[in-house]
């Protein structure tokens, strides 16, 4: 077996290149969803994996297998499942907040040590997703999401208006983010958090690493997003990356059994203690040895999905197009050229128009 590693970045760029080229890999990890690997699907170029399910009886959840299957048919192995939470300083941040009121009060301390209260930056635009995936979330729940998603519901709402106003007027008239926050790279943001001089930092479970990695002088806790003026709390999640066998693979029987030696429990364990990753699979968790923080995290989600009580990553489930419009709208309510309501009612329009062309949500 050949590995090729692709940064995430380029693999954007480059991977239905290499999929039309004739010497395809057999197997790829990449983003799930209609506008990561729906994209793909649509130009032809995944192989269906039904069948590969049926005969190796692979148990996925099945919120994060919708999440892979594209016009009624699954291509593909969610890989991991994320959660877009919020880390604290625990050194600045004494008590994870229950409601927004709490979270101000606690900003509003940050504030006054010289500190900034979120380490968020915005530069590529996909961050701000994740800030809306939480505040939508709370405010409509997983059955608000679902209804606008698969049946008839609208994004032009009072609650999506509120989630925007909240995260991308209310926050940065606040002062809740850095100054010039459309400029600041995501990388850039984490590095606030890191070097202390941020005391909040809102993004997803995929960080773990590099925060056990690069912080050293604090502890570091984390919770969902919390309650907004009485809402639930239904923290986004979503799966991170999926498993795909090109359809012109030269051995997609190898790619199977690849696939399917990722899935076992032992292999499931390993990876989990080796690389901080949650699979999107149930598997044996006793006596995994991970650090306690991540520990949290996988007890605490493992919980949100037996309850059913998770909201949505929303660009894993939604097509490019109303991807683009989401992510370009939101900078542009952050820098106050357009206002929450203007982006609710952009959101509906292009969400009409992606239905209306046969791209629904995964």
């Amino acid at each position: 077996m050949e590995r090729e590693s692709i940064a995430p970045d380029d693999l954007l760029t480059v991977i239905k290149t290499r999929l039309q080229s004739g010497q395809p890999p057999d197997v790829f990890n990449y983003g799930t969803g209609p506008g990561f690997a729906g994209v793909l699907e649509d130009a032809g170029l995944l192989r269906p994996l039904e069948k590969s399910y049926k005969e190796n009886g692979w148990e996925i959840y099945d919120w994060a297998k919708q999440q892979v299957t594209y016009d009624g048919t699954v291509y593909g192995v969610p890989d991991l499942l994320q959660e877009i939470i919020v880390y604290y300083n625990k050194d600045l941040v004494p008590e994870a907040p229950k409601t927004v009121d709490e979270l101000r009060e606690i900003a509003k301390d940050l504030e006054g040590q010289g500190k900034i209260p979120f380490a968020f930056g915005d530069s590529e635009q996909w961050p701000a997703g994740h800030l809306f995936s939480m505040g939508a979330s709370n405010l409509l729940g997983k059955e608000g999401l679902d209804d606008i998603l698969n049946g008839d519901g609208r994004w032009d709402v009072p609650e999506v208006e509120k989630a925007i106003d909240l995260m991308f007027r209310d926050f940065v008239e606040s002062g809740y983010y850095p100054e010039g926050v459309n400029a600041i790279t995501y990388d850039d943001a984490n590095s606030l958090f890191y070097a202390g001089k941020a005391g909040m930092l809102p993004t997803g479970t995929w960080l773990i690493s590099s925060i056990l990695e690069t912080v050293q002088d604090f502890e570091v806790g984390f919770f969902p997003f919390p309650s907004i003026d009485g809402s639930d709390i239904a923290p986004a999640a979503g799966t991170g990356t999926g498993l795909f066998v090109a359809k012109d693979a030269k051995n997609p029987e190898g790619a199977i059994t690849f696939i399917d030696y990722l899935l076992q429990d032992e292999t499931a364990r390993m990876l989990t203690e080796e690389l901080l990753v949650i699979p999107a699979h149930p598997f044996d968790q006793e006596g995994l040895d991970v650090p306690g923080l991540f520990r949290g995290v996988l007890e605490e989600m493992s919980k949100a999905t037996q309850a059913g009580a998770l909201g949505y990553n929303i660009d894993v489930l939604t097509p490019q197009s109303f991807n683009e419009v989401m992510w370009t709208g939101f900078q542009e309510v952050l820098n106050g050229t357009r206002s929450p309501g203007e982006q609710a009612g952009a959101l509906q329009d292009a969400w009409a128009k992606a239905k209306k062309q046969g791209k629904p949500a995964a």
